[in-house]
């Protein structure tokens, strides 16, 4: 009888294997690679900043980046829409960090945020491209509203998948 509630165990263990969190967090890793549009411009490369994460409805996640001087940037997010929902908010955030002397002669610092684009502004794209000018930190902020048949009491619960895209190429020299 022992044996029998042992192997009973293990093919329960199996079938809840594939609904497991942990799983759908190890799926979600490379969610950027296999489900965001590449560029059909072959000279961007895929960035090593480019990263996926699990979001919560309603909640809005960042990605703190580095942009630098001389390149040319494609970004794009993707996201699970059944959870989701069909669009998400997109925002590009430049973190600016000042300094000041205080009264007692200490140097303090503050970090304030100038958004440089913003998807609802643009038709809710999932895209952006753009040329960088000067070395900056950056955060890609997403907002999911959660798809419209999932609201309700438990909706604000859900959490999905969203993937950040980034590519890269030098900035194509222009003129003569």
């Amino acid at each position: 009888m022992t044996r029998n509630v042992i192997q009973l165990l293990a093919a329960a263990a199996l079938l809840a294997a594939p609904f497991s969190p942990a799983k759908a967090q190890s799926e979600c890793l490379t969610y950027h690679k296999f489900n965001c549009d590449r560029s059909r411009d072959a000279r961007f490369s895929v960035n090593g900043q480019s990263r996926s994460a699990l979001v919560k409805v309603g909640e809005e996640t960042e990605l703190n980046i580095i942009v630098y001087r001389g390149q040319d940037y494609r970004i794009s997010v993707c996201h699970d829409s059944k959870i989701l929902g069909e669009e998400v908010a997109i925002r590009l955030v430049e973190k600016l960090r000042t300094a000041s002397d205080g009264e007692d002669g200490k140097r303090t610092y503050s970090e304030t945020e100038k958004v440089l684009w913003d998807n609802t502004e643009h038709e809710m794209a999932s895209e952006i491209e753009f040329s960088c000018t000067a070395t900056k930190r950056i955060a890609v902020k997403v907002n999911a509203p959660g798809a419209s048949d999932r609201k309700g009491k438990a909706a604000d619960l859900d959490i999905g998948c969203v993937g950040i895209l980034i590519e890269h190429m030098p900035t194509p020299g222009i003129g003569f």
